[in-house]
């Protein structure tokens, strides 16, 4: 707040109680032929920013945060308040309108001098009363009147940012906040990079990657590679490929280190007396794979047996037919002579190989799909798959679409980090689902996790939702972790990413759906989700497909097939 400057209180009547309100709010600018700038604000329920603006103001913090002031303003538009430019004739007045109607003129709010705007940061700056604040909250139907504090409390000012590209390239510091960036198409635009978005110098309106491309009319490449930082002419393409080399420096990525067996079961995860493998590193109980006795001799867990077969040897006495090729849709694994036999040609190792028709269809069909978003009803939002590549970012991505990818599955790992404790293997001490994110290999089955997807719910670019899933061929598929941001939940969000997926999935043919439920969500995916607890001989439906378990949970299924139709 500028020195100079002494707000005064105004008396807002918001119907049904009059509410003080003190507001410095930017609002006037210099009068040119320019028409007045467009207000494009969405209404967004946001109480904890309207919580936050009041903390800050009473703690007498002057640090500006520029998401969260819009974030603010959102808060106010999706409780009915309006905002419009006047004519002054030397400069354009801001006017905020309550929900009854009442208007007041910004030289009221601002006490009679116009703040001079230095940068987007400086927009607005919220002080409320502490009685009052539940009343501009509002509370959604359902929650106490401190809801808003209770949010508060759970989350970080961190976990609130908006988690989108840009943001996760300044959490890595790539780049920098209200970096001055530029894009060249017909008009060249430019504008100061923030973690919602950039903001434009010349509409001073905020705009996602994708608009400000739009805005500059520039077309035919990604935004992320028309986009450049002023001050070393890097494009942002360029800064994420930077991220994902720091990161990858940092990781070694590599999830098949195991040489000896496991010491858990890979069904339960518990340990105890356990059967190990003579071929892979995996173990289980007895009881856990249907067995009432222990095996003599040598033996093969179900991972590492024929699926026609269902022998660790084929019956041919040549080399290469107790060779095991898997399917790259179902992870199915089979001798190369049990599929010679049954008139399969030869089958070359070195690409991907499909067991059948149906699992060829799933491949392409969620190929063709990978990295294009989806409109989901109304308020720009959109539902997007993505998979992590085998490709290197760097080789053979000309169009950025592969290092597009990567960032984006990153910025769904943040949000997973930001839902839940971190998810580590007790043998291993591997973060379990960033290994599930990139879709990484392990011999050991169940530390397997190739063929995942993730699918993310956004809006404008920032990323709130996020769900992995596998799809083992037309049998089944699994979910093993869903998440939501804190500031979306109990909007839907979850709800709307778990139909379109579902949809997705009975247009595949998938018959069931299995997802691992922690303690206290079992109620929630069972009653309001369709779920339903899976027996143990349920479970041994599952038996051979490595699915990703977690100790303390719950594994329920839901059945995917349409109904017959009676005629």
């Amino acid at each position: 707040m500028l020195p100079s400057i002494t707000p005064r209180t105004i008396i807002i009547s918001d119907a049904p109680l009059a509410i003080p309100l003190k507001l410095v709010l930017l609002g006037t600018m210099s009068l040119t032929s320019k028409p007045p700038p467009k207000i494009r604000i969405e209404g967004e329920h946001c109480p904890g920013a309207v919580v936050e603006w009041y903390q800050r103001s009473a703690s007498k913090d002057q640090r500006h945060d520029f998401d969260l002031s819009l974030k603010a303003k959102k808060h106010l538009v999706s409780l009915g308040w309006t905002f419009s430019y006047c004519d002054k004739k030397t400069r354009w007045e801001l006017r905020y309108k309550s929900p009854s109607g009442s208007q007041q003129s910004q030289s009221k709010v601002t006490g009679g001098r116009p703040r001079r705007r230095k940068k987007p940061s400086d927009d607005e700056d919220w002080t409320l009363p502490e009685t009052q604040v539940s009343n501009l909250v509002s509370p959604r139907s359902g929650e106490s009147p401190d809801a808003a504090r209770k949010v508060r409390r759970r989350s970080s000012s961190d976990n609130r940012n908006p988690r989108t590209i840009l943001s996760w390239l300044m959490d890595n510091n790539v780049v920098a906040q209200e970096a001055w960036v530029f894009c060249r198409g017909e008009l060249v635009k430019r504008g100061k990079l923030f973690r919602s978005g950039i903001f434009c110098h010349c509409c001073d309106s905020l705009w996602t990657l994708s608009q400000f491309q739009a805005h500059a009319g520039c077309k035919g490449q990604p935004p992320s590679a028309s986009i450049f930082l002023e001050q070393d002419k890097r494009s942002l393409l360029d800064c994420q490929k930077q991220a994902l080399m720091m990161i990858k420096a940092n990781n070694n990525g590599d999830n098949d280190h195991h040489h000896e067996n496991d010491s858990i079961c890979s069904i339960c995860l518990q340990g105890g007396f356990i059967l190990l493998c003579d071929h892979c590193p995996a173990s289980f109980h007895a009881e856990c794979i249907g067995l009432d006795h222990v095996p003599p001799g040598d033996w093969f867990c179900p991972s590492c047996s024929c699926r026609l077969c269902n022998r660790p040897k084929c019956r041919e006495e040549s080399h290469l037919a107790n060779n095991f090729i898997a399917c790259y849709q179902c992870q199915r694994r089979f001798h190369i002579g049990c599929l010679a036999s049954r008139g399969f040609a030869f089958l070359n190792m070195e690409t991907d190989w499909f067991c059948n028709e149906d699992c060829h269809k799933i491949f392409l069909t969620l190929n063709n799909m990978l990295g294009k978003p989806i409109p989901v009803g109304d308020g720009n939002l959109t539902w997007t798959l993505l998979t992590s590549l085998k490709k290197s970012t760097n080789d053979n991505d000309d169009d950025g679409t592969i290092t597009e990818m990567e960032s984006k599955l990153n910025v769904a790992l943040g949000i997973i980090h930001e839902c839940f404790v971190p998810i580590i293997d007790p043998v291993f001490g591997r973060d379990i689902a960033a290994d599930i994110m990139f879709s990484r290999y392990s011999r050991l089955p169940r530390m397997n996790f190739t063929g995942f997807y993730t699918v993310i719910l956004e809006r404008n670019d920032e990323v709130f939702s996020v769900a992995n899933t596998r799809i083992y061929g037309q049998k089944l598929a699994e979910v093993p972790l869903v998440a939501t941001r804190d500031q979306y939940r109990n909007r839907g969000m979850c709800r709307i990413l778990m139909d379109q997926l579902e949809k997705l999935l009975v247009k595949l043919g998938v018959e069931r759906l299995l997802l691992p439920a922690a303690p206290y969500l079992v109620e929630t995916w069972t009653n309001s989700f369709g779920f339903a607890k899976m027996t143990h001989s349920d479970q041994y439906y599952c038996v051979g497909y490595p699915l990703a378990n977690f100790p303390d949970t719950t594994l329920c299924h839901k059945s995917l097939k349409q109904p017959l139709m009676l005629y």
